[in-house]
């Protein structure tokens, strides 16, 4: 199935034409064998071997990028091909919760002819001072090209679009913090993965600057929010204050989502112009797309919320809008329920 002239054509045409590209290639990608030969395994293990190579003539790099040996090239190769697996399989299955098509074999297609430039990126890293730069900017134009071919390839209707687009990347973020801590890797950082976009040293990490940076604040507010604990009351009843703060934070979280996904549309207007100028702003705009579904919780962990409790909230209300009158406590949930009810279903709760 590997075709070499097929291959380099897909990776040339999916970084200087991609539209035409995809569209020539969409009637190959009911078969993920098929990519997975002609370009999504080309790509991870060529990346890899790339910046392996890169880092033996050019060992006088920034202090912040890691050696590179041949363990952890093999090592990066494989992390790769798993990651690019579990991208394919999360945006495929939340395209189907979406009402787009929920097609691994295409979503893999479309995650490796997306992530083109982040694979090229990635090996290109070990450039002496340019060479990170390159890596951020190829990344990013590699989130904004997953952007575009997304409705193409799983059919997600225009309307879901964002929310499609933001929950999967969300999704994927957390799926490989979470694999990652547990293989004690990580899976972001991982060369060749084509999904990193940007390092940055430890103190603009630390102050939350950049996409990783960014990462980095988002896994710390999960880990604050995974240890709130709450005790509710005997009765099971909520209050009215509880209820008050929830629409309070809902409205909040879906404004920000909003603004977001308006700046992602201007962004990607901006890449089909060839606005070359707008590179400073697409930094700035994908690094809050990682958590942009994570909103819910930034809101209530910034607000000095506790996190269980805001679930617990939503669960009664969820139980008391379905069940109604079934006991008191139930009862009395539901109406509080009904007080907020125009204003739950305009946040779509």
């Amino acid at each position: 199935m590997f075709d070499v002239k097929r291959t380099i054509t897909l990776i040339k045409g999916a970084i200087f034409e991609p539209e035409p590209t995809w569209d020539s290639y969409l009637p190959d990608a009911e078969d993920w064998q098929k990519t997975a030969a002609l370009l999504t395994g080309p790509l991870i293990v060529g990346s890899g071997v790339l910046a392996f190579v890169l880092d033996r003539i050019f060992p006088n790099r920034m202090s912040f990028i890691p050696d590179t040996s041949l363990l952890d090239m093999l090592k990066g190769i494989v992390i790769a091909a798993v990651a690019a697996a579990i991208v394919a399989f999360i945006f495929a299955v939340l395209a189907g919760l979406f009402k787009g098509k929920n097609s691994f074999p295409r979503a893999l297609a479309a995650t490796s002819l997306a992530f083109v430039p982040g694979y090229i990126g990635n090996a290109l890293v070990h450039i002496p001072w340019i060479g990170w730069l390159l890596m951020l900017a190829l990344g990013i134009y590699g989130l904004v090209l997953l952007w575009r071919i997304l409705p193409k390839y799983l059919e997600v209707p225009s309307t879901a679009r964002a929310g499609h687009y933001i929950l999967s990347l969300v999704a994927t973020i957390a799926v490989f913090f979470g694999v990652g801590a547990m293989l004690g890797t990580n899976m972001m950082g991982s060369r060749g993965t084509g999904f990193d976009t940007g390092r940055s040293s430890d103190s603009a990490a630390t102050s939350g600057t950049g996409i990783f940076g960014n990462l980095e604040r988002q896994g710390r507010i999960m880990e604050s929010a995974d240890k709130d604990s709450y005790d509710p009351p005997a009765n099971g009843k909520l209050s009215r204050s509880q209820v008050e703060e929830l629409v309070a934070v809902m409205t909040k979280t879906r404004d920000y989502q909003a603004a977001q996904a308006e700046r992602l549309e201007e962004l990607s207007k901006k890449v089909d112009n060839n606005d070359v100028a707008s590179m400073a702003e697409a930094m700035s705009g994908i690094a809050g797309v990682a958590n942009i579904t994570n909103a819910e919780m930034e809101v209530v962990k910034t607000g000095g919320g506790n996190w269980a409790e805001h679930q617990w909230v939503k669960e009664q209300l969820y139980v008391a809008r379905i069940q109604k009158d079934i006991n008191e406590t139930v009862e009395h949930n539901y109406e509080l329920y009904q007080e907020f009810e125009d204003e739950f279903n305009e946040l779509g709760f």
